[in-house]
């Protein structure tokens, strides 16, 4: 009988960072392949850290990446004769695909490491988005490298690319070339192509990110359904300590009330640029109020190459939406784009709007600037705030954040900064969220409808809550914690 494997490499007390490895004789998953952003801003400062030369080796001396021989990429291991010394002394992993569960890098952003003969399965709206936030990024180098990877073995050309095996899955359907059954379900999470998995045998389920308050309540009851029943359940625990649960329909009719409260003024809401489905939201929100919905051109390249790729998601239609049109150049007023300061996709999203290529209007600042209260900004990151002050807002003016709170040091001084800057420049400042993952009553709801005989909490950092509740008879299901160095035999 053959004998299955589960190893939890990294998310198992940390909120993200997932990479879970599932093994059956010399084959082997992995679900999830995604960077660890607590770890990563722990240990790494300044430019040397970044050098391709050296980032693998900072990374698994770090613990950042798992020492685990066999699924790093050899032209990467090639450069440094110290890597494969720390690799000998750790692991060993036969991995023939990493199956990702949706499009944030904490849980696929670490694939540019992985071994070239290592295939990755997304879907198609997943890789979708995965393309255009990257391109649209800071991210760069190896990090960048999912879907094509760039050789640096010196007998080739110089910056050839090779494309990585992909797989592209649809739900419901077992997913090619993987050493197990695996069928996808897409579940819901903040982000649109999100998904849950059923091993059918391994008797496993991976709910990935998953939350039953959203817009799309209905995908996380399916896979309920499809699970329920499984042995084994790998369950995120990011709010295992929180009861708070705000739907989707309340923080529209929260920011509703908000935008209507300063009827003379600019609102602007920031959210996150893949939360296509609150940006949609907001959009019709705008027209309802009267305004004009202007968006970023981040998000727009997200609607663009989502309209493009025959995605099943439902996306805004642009034709009475302003692209808010980022003053970048030193010549034409500052919206010369011809000027190296707009890279390629930013000059691609303007562009086909000046040739009528696409729907949407470009709206300059100083527009907005004229007519306050005849827009509502959709836009995207706390740095936007710098935007506003382009258009020099009425004081009073109201902004309104809709995105997680931070929650580490690096993102606390961020948010300190916006914070000085919003009373710079006298804004109204209000918080609105409906957080992407489950609360501590959903997560038991969800363990309790599944009725797995035991669960394995990951993407938490408080793994311990699920055995509190456990013994206090909240949960039934026996709580395995499981530990990087260990595997459990399933």
């Amino acid at each position: 009988m053959p004998r299955v494997f589960l190893r939890v490499l990294d998310g198992a007390n940390s909120i993200g960072g997932n990479k879970i490895a599932l093994t059956i004789d010399d084959e082997g998953i992995f679900l999830d392949f995604g960077v660890n952003m607590k770890k990563k801003r722990e240990y790494i400062l300044g430019y040397r850290a970044l050098t391709v030369a050296n980032k693998l080796y900072y990374y698994l001396y770090s613990e950042i990446l798992p020492r685990a021989s066999g699924i790093y990429r050899r032209d990467l291991i090639e450069l440094d004769e110290r890597i494969r010394r720390i690799l000998d002394r750790g692991l060993s992993l036969e991995v023939s695909m990493a199956i990702i569960s949706h499009g944030h890098v904490d849980h696929y952003g670490a694939v540019g490491f992985l071994s070239e003969d290592i295939a990755i399965a997304v879907s198609n709206s997943m890789k979708t988005i995965m393309e255009s936030m990257i391109e649209s990024s800071s991210i760069s180098d190896v990090e960048g490298e999912i879907f094509t990877i760039k050789n640096r073995k010196e007998n080739l050309r110089r910056g050839e690319r090779k494309a990585r095996e992909l797989e592209v899955f649809e739900e419901g359907k077992r997913i090619r070339g993987a050493p197990f059954a695996v069928i996808p379900y897409p579940v819901d999470h903040s982000l649109p192509a999100s998904f849950g998995f059923l091993v059918e045998d391994a008797s496993l389920a991976y709910t990935g990110d998953i939350r039953k308050h959203g817009l799309l309540s209905g995908f996380t009851e399916r896979f309920i359904e499809k699970v329920s029943g499984v042995d084994y359940l790998l369950i995120e625990g990011t709010r295992i300590d929180s009861s708070i649960r705000i739907s989707e329909e309340e923080v529209s009719r929260e920011i509703r009330n908000y935008v209507k409260e300063k009827e003379d003024k600019l609102s602007c809401v920031i959210v996150s640029p893949t939360d296509v489905d609150r940006v949609r939201e907001l959009i019709e929100l705008s027209r309802e109020l009267g305004r004009k919905p202007v968006i970023s051109p981040r998000v727009t390249y997200l609607i663009d190459k989502l309209e493009e790729s025959g995605s099943k998601i439902t996306v805004p239609k642009l034709g009475d939406v302003g692209i808010y049109f980022e003053r970048r150049s030193l010549t034409e007023g500052g919206y010369d784009l011809k000027s190296i300061h707009y890279r390629k996709w930013l000059k691609n999203v303007y562009l086909d709007r000046v040739d009528g290529k696409r729907k949407g209007d470009l709206v300059k600042p100083e527009e907005i600037g004229r007519k306050q209260d005849k827009y509502l900004l959709i836009l995207n990151g706390l740095d936007y705030v710098l935007e506003l002050a382009q258009i020099g807002p009425t004081p009073g003016s109201r902004v309104i954040v809709s995105t997680s709170e931070p929650h580490d040091e690096e993102q606390e001084i961020e948010w300190s900064k916006f914070e000085k800057w919003v009373h710079l420049l006298r804004l109204d400042l209000r918080n609105v969220h409906s957080s992407g993952h489950a609360d501590r009553e959903s997560l038991i709801e969800i363990i309790e409808e599944i009725k797995p005989r035991k669960i394995i909490p990951i993407h938490t950092e408080n793994p311990y809550e699920f055995q509190r509740l456990r013994r206090i008879g909240e949960i039934r299901s026996e709580v395995i914690l499981p530990k990087p160095e260990e595997a459990i035999e399933l």
